[in-house]
């Protein structure tokens, strides 16, 4: 028998939040599942031993994953084993190995399988309170496979709801299925809870997942479950290229359905036709205020404006005398130039084109591949660019309207593009936090996430070079290019001060003087905690570097959050050079 273990990540940021361990080698003993060699020991009568040997196999392989005493080690544990005399041993066992590997029992969590029912079981109200003790925690596992869901959510001390492959799979295309998932994830927050997708096999249900609420995935999409603990990766940032990747193609998909819907594509004269095809033009149509102009190829050359030509329609002998072949005959006195772009531009670029367009400038010409193709009205852009400022809009963070996570997302997939700038990519995220925010409430928690946001905006005004974002809770996210690393390393370094000066002054004054404050860890222990504080890791892509992946600069990102943290300074530079 052999431990495998797969990856749970974190879907925002793709970093590895735990492993769960697979019982392998069932078939080569005969069996067709791990449920059926399972039932038979049962029937032998050495269930128990046989839980022992996989919990051994399972922590031996934990340890040795990156950063284990960071991480979670999801461990299925039969609850007939659990309600068997021997649960406490087993319990005490798995906990033992992990002290002597030197990782906290906080580290481990038992997946309650909704095929035999836990909380009904004798005993296992006591077990779950010693395992709390430990600081075990609990999951429901194969959530929407079973009946007894609902009494395992509030009976069963859960702290994660990992629902069923069979929900997942697919769910990017099945409508009933994205409205179960999406109750269910809302469900568990309400009740505290982490929501993991189970069985994610495709970049589209790991995006539908992750915007139904699923905060952890794991599945084939992330890695499939290898019994080498080597092969476990700290980030795994493929995820945020997805994520990139999606924010592209929305703003390229909507960028091109607003196009479509603004493009008015009106009949073009030819730059030699006679002027009186204009009125015959006009006359068809009262409501038109522009008439394109191309020349014989097709290519757009300017506009004939109905303003312009108005006073010869209403003037006693305008119509007659613009009629005369023999004294106006072309087009050309009456043309005016007009702004050309691609059909195929973004929003973006039209608005610039737009931008340095002379005042009273009717729209701009489109074109594709040289041919004129329609035109987008003044008007048009104006509900483009609102349409724009909405969406950005949606992105912004609702406390500290900073953008989000897409933007994040497009910003590190531009920086990954080759510059002759140094580029700089800034991750801030809290140290203590929670402490905090229990002894002070979510009120002043929110007040903290506000004034490094306020600080943020100071110590980096946005302009060009600079953007600033908002990643969600208390990570932050800066991105710069240009200054040289000690100016940069100046700045960050005000911005710490600065925000750990004003904070300070939530605490009480004995609490300052001390520089420590009460509260309880994650396993619920009391202790007392530094206050609060920001760290920041930071990555130099230095000036001229070859361009490369962004998955690669997030990962990089990613892997100096520990190091910062634990530094005095609370801050970790580390230079791309692969």
């Amino acid at each position: 028998m052999h431990c495998a273990l797969q990856p749970i990540v974190d879907s925002h940021t793709g970093s590895l939040y735990g492993v769960e361990a697979l019982m392998r080698g069932y078939d080569a003993l005969g069996f067709a599942s791990p449920c059926a060699l399972l039932d038979h020991a049962a029937l032998e009568g050495v269930l128990p031993a046989m839980e022992r040997l996989l919990h051994q196999k399972a922590v031996a392989a934990f340890v040795a994953i990156p950063d284990a005493g960071r991480r979670r080690l999801f461990l299925n544990l039969d609850g007939r084993a659990m309600a068997g005399p021997e649960a406490g041993g087993l319990i005490a066992g798995l906990a033992a190995a992990l002290q002597a590997a030197g990782l906290p029992g906080s580290c481990l969590c038992v997946e309650l399988s909704e095929r035999l029912d836990a909380p009904a079981l004798p005993g296992f109200a006591a077990l779950r309170a010693a395992c709390r003790a430990q600081g075990i925690r609990f999951a429901a596992d194969d959530f929407g496979r079973g009946r007894a869901e609902t009494r395992l959510l509030f009976e069963g001390g859960v702290d994660y709801v990992k629902i069923d492959r069979f929900l997942v799979s697919g769910l990017a295309r099945d409508s009933r299925r994205r409205v179960f998932v999406s109750h269910v994830a809302g469900l568990a927050r309400m009740l505290g809870l982490r929501v993991v997708a189970e069985g994610v096999e495709t970049e589209d249900d790991f995006l539908a997942a992750r915007a139904l609420g699923c905060e952890l995935i794991q599945g084939y999409y992330v890695a499939r479950p290898d019994t080498d603990p080597a092969t476990i990766r700290a980030a795994y940032a493929g995820l945020m290229q997805a994520t990139v990747e999606e924010h592209r193609r929305r703003a390229q998909a909507g960028d091109s359905e607003l196009l479509l819907a603004a493009v008015e594509r009106l009949p073009a004269l030819v730059r030699t036709d006679h002027v009186e095809r204009a009125f015959e033009i006009l006359r068809r149509e009262p409501d038109r205020s522009v008439i394109p102009v191309v020349d014989a190829t097709g290519a757009p050359q300017g506009v004939i404006r109905e303003r312009d030509l108005r006073p010869f329609i209403y003037g006693r002998f305008g119509r007659d005398l613009l009629s005369n072949r023999n004294v106006v005959s072309a087009l050309e006195p009456f043309l005016v130039p007009c702004p050309v772009a691609s059909i195929h531009a973004d929003a973006d670029t039209l608005l610039q084109v737009y931008a340095g367009a002379p005042p009273g400038c009717e729209g701009i010409l489109l074109q594709d591949g040289g041919r004129y193709v329609g035109l987008i009205s003044a008007s048009a852009l104006v509900g483009l660019l609102h349409e724009k400022r909405l969406r950005l809009a949606l992105d912004q963070n609702p406390l500290t309207r900073l953008p989000g996570n897409l933007s994040v997302a497009a910003h590190a997939a531009a920086a990954s593009v080759r510059s002759e700038a140094a580029r700089y990519l800034c991750y801030f995220d809290f140290d203590h936090f929670k402490p905090f925010n229990d002894r002070y409430g979510f009120l002043n928690g929110d007040r903290a996430i506000t004034l490094f946001a306020e600080a943020l905006r100071r110590h980096f005004p946005e302009g060009e070079g600079v953007f600033i974002g908002h990643i969600g809770g208390d990570d932050f996210f800066a991105g710069v290019s240009g200054p040289a690393p000690a100016e940069l390393r100046a700045r960050l370094s005000s911005l710490l001060g600065d925000f750990a000066a004003s904070v300070v002054n939530f605490y009480t004054p004995a609490e300052r003087a001390a520089g420590l404050v009460p509260g309880k860890d994650r396993d619920g222990r009391l202790r007392d905690f530094p206050l609060l504080r920001c760290s920041a890791a930071v990555l130099e892509i230095p000036a001229g570097r070859p361009g490369c992946a962004p998955d690669q600069l997030l990962a990089e990102v990613a892997q100096q959050k520990s190091s910062a943290k634990a530094s005095a300074e609370g801050m970790a530079w580390v230079v791309l050079s692969r």
